[in-house]
């Protein structure tokens, strides 16, 4: 294998890690994945020489600065927050690679309804008013059963995959409602400072955040795929010295000349 499939192995393979932790600082889907694709640049161009052992570390690392330098809108979190959510990611991040077969079990156990909603949130891309224009029924009544599905589920794959975090804190249900909001783009400017106040220096609900955010990017992912891979970039293209084309002209010229004048000889036009 030559030394660019290895290193492209290596990116590869840390691509859901990192999509889950800058899906956690930045919560728009495209925001992150536009943050991964640039923190894959990234390791193109400053990782080959990262240690495999200390490559995870490294790749992190990157992802924080790239989503620090994006996540300074009023619409992202306070820069105390990003922090705190930075380094309170790792007992998330760990599972990254056991979590997806455990949701996959857990998707299969759930009743058709579920899976069916589940679906049609994730695979389809539909909104909760499109699914509630669908089935003819409430927006309300479909947020509130998302909601509960995904509680349902964070506490499914806690108890079948325990993490290393605090236990989930008092209001974990509106804690999960409001991370569900915020990853799909429909929070209030309410929600969104409460949601903060909940967060900020409170360790167990972050951790119960970033299990949510897990969850939520987890069922992206199995619906739709990881975002594709970012190729290296090609290599710059030497630039000509402006001696070198004054020689390259010359020599075509030359060689227009050599060839009129055969033409002009064997034509007798020279006779």
């Amino acid at each position: 294998m030559s030394e660019d499939a290895t290193f492209r192995d290596l990116v590869s393979r840390h691509q859901r890690r990192l999509y889950l932790f800058l899906r956690a600082l930045l919560p728009a889907a495209a925001e992150a994945e536009a943050a991964l694709r640039e923190t894959n640049l990234q390791l193109w161009q400053r990782g080959r020489d990262v240690r495999a052992d200390k490559f995870a570390d490294f790749a992190e690392g990157i992802a924080r600065k790239v989503a620090a330098d994006r996540s300074k809108a009023p619409s992202h979190f306070s820069e105390e927050l990003f922090r705190q959510l930075a380094d309170s990611a790792g007992p998330s991040l760990e599972l990254a690679d056991k979590r997806p077969a455990v949701i996959s079990g857990l998707f299969e156990q759930l009743p058709l309804p579920d899976r069916d909603l589940l679906r049609r949130r994730y695979e389809l891309g539909m909104t909760a008013e499109q699914i509630a224009l669908s089935e003819n029924r409430p927006v309300a009544a479909v947020n509130r059963d998302l909601a509960g599905l995904h509680a349902s589920l964070v506490a499914a794959i806690r108890e079948r995959l325990p993490d290393s975090g605090p236990e989930p804190p008092g209001g974990a249900l509106d804690l999960g409602r409001l991370t569900g909001q915020l990853l799909n783009g429909t929070i209030s400017d309410d929600g969104r400072l409460v949601l903060e106040t909940l967060l900020l220096a409170d360790a167990a609900a972050q951790a119960h955040y970033h299990r949510h955010v897990a969850l939520i990017a987890e069922l992206t992912m199995r619906f739709c795929g990881l975002p594709p891979l970012t190729e290296p970039p090609a290599p710059p293209t030497p630039r000509v010295s402006r001696r070198e084309q004054v020689v390259t002209w010359a020599f075509v010229a030359a060689c227009t000349i050599v060839f009129l004048f055969l033409i002009f000889l064997f034509t007798g036009w020279l006779r």
